[in-house]
């Protein structure tokens, strides 16, 4: 073997190896490059959304839901809670239970069981009818007012004006939870203040 072949092939495979190691470097800082601006778009970007039913677009972000998108999923919460029967209160349940943050869930699963046993054994059907919604997107939360309707045995027992707070959580990935529903208590005139409902 002749030295000088030797040397021209070291360098040879000395050039190639530097190519290569640049080359996967390269790929390396690219993957990099593109993992961050995914990452990016993920965290800041705005999406549309447009259900089948509904004619006006949603804005959804991180940590942000627009007004449109609050008072519907607030509207469907409470449909979902207060238009029920003995026979759909379980299936109902489950349903807003999957949405619940973990924060709220055990309080908000301890209600609603004790609202659904309740009715069950009661046999109370309610028919909630919005009537109007305050929205406030940087608390996330929405109070609606309405009527809710009662009925024992299908037999029409009552109608009140009732209000509900519905509080929610907006991941940093756009993803919407149900924190807390609450019905919104107001003071009775008539009782002394130590007696007041709380």
């Amino acid at each position: 073997m002749n030295p000088n072949n030797a040397k021209n092939e070291r360098d040879t495979l000395k050039g190639m190896v530097t190519f290569q190691r640049n080359v996967i470097y390269g790929l390396i800082a690219l993957g990099m490059g593109l993992t961050a601006g995914w990452g990016w778009t993920v965290m800041n970007q705005t999406v549309a959304i447009v259900p089948p039913e509904v004619k006006r677009p949603y804005e959804i972000g991180s940590n942000f839901g627009s007004r449109d998108y609050l008072a519907d999923q607030a509207n469907y919460v409470l449909n979902a809670v207060l238009t029920v029967t003995p026979d759909t209160v379980d299936h109902n349940n489950q349903v807003i239970l999957k949405m619940t943050d973990p924060d709220g869930y055990p309080k908000l699963r301890a209600d609603l069981e004790a609202a659904a046993l309740r009715m069950k054994k009661e046999r109370v059907t309610t028919v909630w009818v919005p009537q109007r919604e305050e929205i406030s997107e940087r608390d996330k939360r929405v109070k609606v007012k309405g009527r809710l309707k009662t009925f024992i045995a299908d037999v029409f027992t009552s109608e009140r004006d009732k209000e509900y707070i519905v509080d929610f959580n907006i991941t940093s990935s756009g993803r919407l939870y149900v924190l807390k529903v609450q019905e919104v208590v107001k003071p009775d005139p008539a009782r002394p203040a130590g007696q007041q409902p709380g």
